[in-house]
């Protein structure tokens, strides 16, 4: 039995959502999404705690901006050149003060 560390369990996204990582204009699938983050299929690997901006596009093509920190990012063997990357969703407040 595996043990789940994720505060809010997520749901696997059954019609792939996708997006873009807004800075380098990279398309994202988000493959599953929680209230406190959501793992993205890319083409191109994220360094692991940098933070970026997701503009997702919504069945109603409504369009909605995410924040968040790369957990993990690892590549899929069986997708070719695919990484899976864990999100987490920060909010403005979250973020750690810049180095003086």
């Amino acid at each position: 039995m595996s043990t789940d560390r994720r505060n809010n369990p997520r749901i696997q996204i059954l019609g792939r959502l996708h997006g873009r990582a807004i800075a380098l204009d990279v398309p994202v699938t988000v493959t599953e999404i929680s209230l406190g983050g959501m793992g993205l299929m890319t083409e191109l690997p994220f360094p692991v705690g940098a933070i970026h901006e997701f503009q997702l596009t919504l069945g109603d093509n409504s369009v909605v901006v995410l924040r968040g920190r790369v957990a993990h990012c690892q590549k899929i063997e069986s997708e070719g050149m695919k990484f899976l990357s864990g999100i987490q969703f920060i909010d403005e407040g979250d973020e750690p003060e810049p180095a003086r």
